[in-house]
């Protein structure tokens, strides 16, 4: 069975890429394996939300709470063993966490008969290496004082998830200049020269190109193992080597739209890799939003919309009985919020990543406001009135 890995490292496009593929492959029957560093599933619910794949239908596997290079490796090998006989399947798709390393799972791959791993294909967001990086200069650098003094940082990470790769795909390149992303791709040519490199938008790039019948070097990447470690892996794929964790915020109350927006725009620190997940705020109490934060960049996508705005019908276009099945559903959920609920997951640094979901805290509606919505009242909101629907 063909394998196709997909890394890089947190916010650079991974989910988008999968969730195009699965939409736009084919008849090829497909497995995916999809891992979150962080227990809240927010990519393992968008794969869900596609309906290609499915837990039910035995073609996905959602594994969540630490990466699969790492303190989640013996869960995806039990994965990988459980389809090892499947016929019903002609390729399995694995979307690491951004924290993942990719020889541990190379390594778990190539130790399985069942399995041919095709293409590593790693992911690298241009916008982030141009601001944290100095469109890769800064890597380079960086890299080159870890080996100085004998150290690894989150840099060895970011350079071998790209010096173990076939193909190497730059998202995000209508953000940054030509200049820059001819700089970035002088800096992957220097660490990984065997790359096939394409610059891509939104996810768009033919599926041939990743789920053909390429075979990936393992000789490479054992070699390129051996030399940097030798017999002494232990640890690399952890992602607290790195210094990686993750936390999550679960609050049924409203966000403040205006103290959310200082916190993204003033308080963001630069040990915060990644944020994402589902929220509601007080000024838009009827959308389920999507919040998507890699670096220096958000996103803030209209998901869906809450159950608890939609029983009051407001486009007049439900039967009684569906608005009554609704009643029924919400009855047994908090009677001010119904179905609302914030769901965060924040990574990064410790240190960082305290504060940030301290000041996060901040940002949900003390019971005055709250009251003050329940009446009706309005909330200063400096967000995109129109919002992009998710596709």
């Amino acid at each position: 069975m063909l394998v196709t890995l997909i890394t890089g490292f947190l916010g650079s496009g991974k989910t988008t890429l999968l969730r195009r593929l699965l939409r736009e492959v084919g008849p090829l029957r497909l497995g995916v394996i999809v891992n979150d560093m962080s227990p809240l599933e927010v990519d393992g619910d968008l794969i869900r939300e596609g309906k290609r794949v499915s837990e039910a239908a035995g073609t996905l596997v959602s594994l969540a709470s630490g990466s699969i290079s790492g303190s989640q490796q013996q869960a995806f090998e039990h994965a990988l063993d459980a389809w090892a006989g499947r016929t019903d399947l002609d390729h399995v798709i694995i979307e690491t966490s951004g924290s993942a390393h990719p020889w541990p799972l190379v390594e778990a791959i190539s130790r399985r008969a069942a399995y041919t791993l095709g293409q590593l294909v790693t992911l690298l967001d241009a916008r982030t290496m141009t601001e944290d990086y100095e469109a890769g200069r800064g890597l380079m650098d960086r890299l080159a004082r870890h080996e100085k003094h004998g150290q690894r940082g989150l840099e060895n990470l970011l350079a071998e998830q790209i010096q173990w790769a076939s193909t190497l795909l730059l998202t995000k390149t209508d953000r940054v200049t030509p200049s820059d992303v001819d700089s970035l791709q002088e800096c992957l040519g220097k660490l990984n020269p065997e790359a096939a490199v394409h610059r891509v938008s939104h996810g768009q790039i033919s599926p041939s190109l990743l789920l053909g019948g390429a075979s990936y070097d393992l000789h490479r990447a054992q070699e390129m193992a051996r030399v940097r470690w030798g017999d002494a892996l232990a640890g690399v794929g952890e992602a607290a080597a790195y210094d990686l964790g993750s936390s999550v915020v679960c609050d049924a109350r409203p966000l403040h739209p205006q103290r959310l927006w200082d916190l993204f725009h003033h308080q963001l620190g630069v040990g915060i890799h990644r944020s994402k997940g589902f929220l509601w705020m007080a000024s838009r109490d009827e959308q389920v939003l999507l919040w998507n934060q890699a670096g220096g960049g958000l996103s803030l996508e209209l998901l869906a919309y809450w159950k608890a705005a939609l029983v009051k019908d407001p486009l007049g276009k439900l039967l009684p009985e569906e608005i009554a099945h609704l009643e029924q559903q919400l009855s047994a959920l908090d009677p001010r919020f119904g179905d609302r609920l914030n769901e965060i997951t924040v990574i990064g640094t410790q240190q960082h990543r305290e504060y940030f979901v301290g000041q996060l805290q901040t940002c949900f509606c003390t019971e005055a406001e709250i009251q003050h919505w329940q009446q009706g009242g309005r909330f200063q909101d400096p967000w995109p009135q129109a919002l992009k629907a998710r596709g």
